[in-house]
């Protein structure tokens, strides 16, 4: 689904639970309506992708065309990507300020993509000054941790915040609100990377499917995407070759106010702009004809052209 939508990359997330959480936080009583066990551990267990699950995900994802990996949730987990030989390692917004696990995922020399939910500008200062010395090639991700997340809450001028803060890596956003316009928003703000959540269906048991997206939203924001993408172009302002016959048609020249004879001095009130055939003069070229003398008499409302005036400083 996700290569057919046009996304690059499928995410997933693995833990080792045992190494992602302590005992009495796996024995803790879940009794929400997304819970799949009567503990959070036997919850999380059944949700679990195994090794071999994984190994068959990547196949597949090579097969089809598209790059997979996953979010490490804990140390054993990134142990067992690097030797899935993923791509890229994504760090969760919760291992974002979990300076010993930065150190030993940088250090296995693989790309990181790094989400900053839940932290503080300060923090992102001490990621980058732990990982950009052990691992120049990574990026980080706007986000804020809430399913669903609300517009109010999403500060993408933060992305801003952040392309000033850390000019030297590329920044993305990591949204979980709902539709996609935030994020073609993310994109247009210069976000390099955008990351979604994707379900089959929200309506389905599970936090997370609320704040995903369908599979034809997905398709419509990588269209969208891929269109804003292209309508970034260039900073320089000009005349583009698009624009030539809106010009020739519309576009307006200095005109003569009056009949103006042989040899008079041009001023200001001799002179106004409009469409013209032909064209003559531009119209920011009327304050510079201001002063200069006639060649030949020019009848009122004609076109100003080069060949009626003797010098024109523009």
């Amino acid at each position: 689904v996700l290569q057919e939508c046009g996304a690059d990359c499928a995410k997933f997330q693995k833990s080792e639970l045992e190494y992602k959480f302590n005992k009495k936080a796996l024995e803790r009583p879940y009794t929400s309506k997304h819970s799949w066990g009567k503990t959070y551990g036997e919850h999380k267990r059944h949700l679990e992708f195994s090794h071999d699950q994984y190994r068959e995900l990547k196949k597949y994802a090579e097969e089809i065309g598209i790059f997979f990996t996953a979010s490490g949730m804990d140390e054993m987990a990134v142990e067992f990507l690097h030797e899935l030989d993923v791509p890229f390692f994504k760090v969760g917004s919760g291992d974002t300020n979990n300076f010993p696990y930065l150190e030993k995922t940088a250090k296995k020399g693989r790309p990181m993509v790094i989400s900053s939910g839940m932290q503080s500008m300060d923090t992102m200062h001490q990621v980058y000054q732990i990982v950009k010395p052990i691992n120049p090639n990574f990026c980080f991700l706007q986000c804020t941790s809430a399913y669903p997340l609300q517009p109010e809450d999403v500060n993408l001028r933060v992305i801003s915040a952040y392309q000033s803060a850390f000019p030297d890596i590329p920044i993305g956003y990591s949204g979980h609100e709902t539709g996609i316009a935030i994020s073609v928003a993310a994109v247009a703000m210069g976000a390099k990377v955008l990351e979604r959540h994707v379900t089959l269906d929200k309506t389905w048991k599970g936090s997370d499917h609320q704040a995903s997206l369908e599979p034809d939203e997905l398709a419509e924001l990588v269209k969208a995407i891929r269109t804003v993408e292209k309508a970034m172009g260039s900073p320089v302002k000009q005349l583009l070759p698009c624009e030539m016959a809106c010009n020739e048609k519309l576009g307006k020249s200095v005109v003569a106010k009056v009949a103006i004879p042989e040899g008079a001095v041009l001023t200001l009130d001799m002179l106004t702009v409009k469409v013209g055939e032909p064209k003559g003069f531009p119209p920011e070229a009327i304050f510079d004809l201001v002063g200069q003398k006639v060649k030949k008499s020019i009848e009122e409302d004609e076109t100003v052209t080069e060949q009626a005036v003797k010098k024109v400083k523009c």
